[in-house]
Order: C-alpha cells, then structure tokens, then sequence
C-alpha cells in the first residue's frame, strides 16, 4: 500500500521482501480458499507496473540491515506485520510437535510438507484458529482418509472471536468445536503427546473487561491429540531494529512504536504502519500504508 501510493507520488520505491511471494499475512496467514492469491497477484503486478522493484527472500536484519537501509534511502516504510505466534506457556507447550498455527499456515502456503497428526488438538477461537483447523481436516483427510482434530477456546460459543460462518464451515469439514475450555497441560508419555488437559472456563474477562480468565478446577477434560496446535493471538518480530535505532524510538506500554498521525517515528527517517501498529487488520493496514506515504512525501518535502 505505501509503495502504491510513493510510486503515484513519483517516487522511486524498494520493497525487501522475507518470502518467495509478495502480499503478507493475505497470502502466508490466510488460506487461499479464503482469499484466491490470483486476486493477491494482480493488485501486486499492477503495483509492479508503477515501477515499484521488489527484492525477495531477504529479511531485514539479516540479509541486509536497517542501518544500511537509513544510509541508502532517504526514507523507510517498515510494514513487518504480526508473524510470531503467542505461546499459552502450559507445561509441555515447548514439545517439539506442539505448533504455532500462523507457522504452518505459512508452510501450507509455501508448499513445505507438514507432518500432519492423526488425531490433533488446535487451541484458539478466533478466525485464525478456525483456518487451521480446516486446513489440517483436509489435510488429514488426504492422509489418513478421515477428520479427528478438536478446536477448544477458553470463549464459550457466545462470544468465540471467530465468526459464526467460519465455525460453521470447520464443522462441516468434521471438525469437533468445543469452547469454554482453558488449557492446563499438554500430556507427554515416553515423549510423545497424547493429548491436552483442561478445565472449564467460567470467565474470561473481569468487570472491567480485562483478560482475566477464571477456572472450575474440578470440571476436567482430556482431549486426546498427537499433535497440538496454538492459535491464540500473534505477535511482532522487532529483531532487525538495531540497539542504537531503538535508542532513538519510543515504545509504548504493550511494545508497539509510537509514531505520528502520519506515522512517523521518533526516528525520522522510519514511519510504521501495518498491523504491528493496529493490527491485525487488511484495512487499516491498507489505509496506514496511504497516510503513511502521504507522511514520508511531507517529510521529504520538506527537507
């Protein structure tokens, strides 16, 4: 989006892009039988038409630096997106076939082989979660020619993230929903999963609508799975920001940079936009990228 609109403006734009493909979390974290990556393709190709260049398969931080990139660009766009997956840190989560859900949707995407379990178990209600889900039942249902995958979420069915179109698609692929449950513990026996402890989940929020789950301890539950999928939020990856670039930022309560209504940090030269500022959202990602642009062509102007 930032590149569309520099490019309008008359500006010669680089985009350094870590996958194969061009398009974010809407191709790499959303399942192209959600959204057809043709349509990705063509908004991308006519971005290409403009003049806009784009280096592939390099991350920033390791391939080239953000320092290197102050020096040879007057200004730089950092639109890095929430490509981490959140942990629940239960004891057992760091097992080696427990998963993060936009890791193997990201696989998927990218044609990489998945070792997909019989039986698994995916943590989370939001619409994500939901894309995992029947991402691996049609795996699974390629592979051992039937569905056993269990999603659980400490949200009961009333208030799931998730939209009520998705969880009625999981379960027509046969997957078993079954909110309103908090994971204790990931059962490991001679070193393999044999599923997910859980309790019941009275509430999640307090009065004041803060995350504050509370547990009926004696209402248990086991859901038998060889592998476990978590898909409970998602994280920014703030890696490639050298110590002495950070030195110049400011960071907000929760970690996010603050920038400007034109999304501009404390650091000049580097505006923010996307979801690791109000994420995650395709549309504001969209419109940061816009005022951003806008942003970058006052601040250029101007020097």
């Amino acid at each position: 989006s930032a590149a569309y609109y520099l490019a309008l403006l008359g500006y010669e734009v680089k985009i350094f892009e870590l996958y194969p493909e061009a398009g974010g979390m809407m191709r790499y974290g959303i399942p192209e039988y959600r959204l057809p990556y043709d349509q990705i393709d063509k908004d991308i190709n006519y971005i290409l038409s403009l003049g806009v260049e784009i280096q592939y398969n390099t991350r920033v931080g390791v391939d080239v630096s953000l320092d290197e990139l102050k020096e040879k660009y007057d200004a730089v766009f950092a639109g890095t997106g929430l490509h981490l997956g959140r942990s629940t840190r239960i004891p057992g989560s760091d097992h080696e076939n427990v998963y993060q859900s936009i890791e193997l949707l990201s696989k998927i995407t990218r044609g990489e082989e998945i070792n997909v379990a019989e039986k698994i178990v995916v943590i989370g209600g939001g619409n994500v979660a939901m894309d995992i889900t029947r991402s691996l039942a049609r795996l699974q249902k390629q592979k051992y020619g039937k569905v056993q995958i269990i999603t659980t979420s400490l949200e009961t069915e009333d208030i799931l993230p998730a939209d009520v179109e998705e969880v009625v698609e999981a379960r027509e692929e046969n997957a078993i929903i079954n909110p309103g449950w908090g994971p204790k513990s990931v059962e490991i026996v001679d070193g393999k999963i044999k599923g997910l402890n859980v309790v019941r989940c009275l509430s999640v929020f307090d009065e004041e609508h803060r995350f504050s789950p509370k547990f009926d301890e004696n209402d248990k539950k086991f859901f038998e799975g060889d592998m476990i999928v978590e898909s409970i939020g998602q994280g920014m990856d703030v890696s490639y920001i050298s110590e002495n670039i950070k030195a110049s930022l400011e960071f907000g309560p929760r970690g996010r940079i603050v920038v400007d209504k034109d999304f501009q940090s404390k650091a000049k030269w580097l505006f923010v936009g996307g979801d690791i500022i109000q994420g995650p959202d395709v549309i504001h990602g969209i419109a940061n990228g816009h005022k951003a642009a806008l942003g970058i062509d006052k601040y250029l102007q101007a020097k």
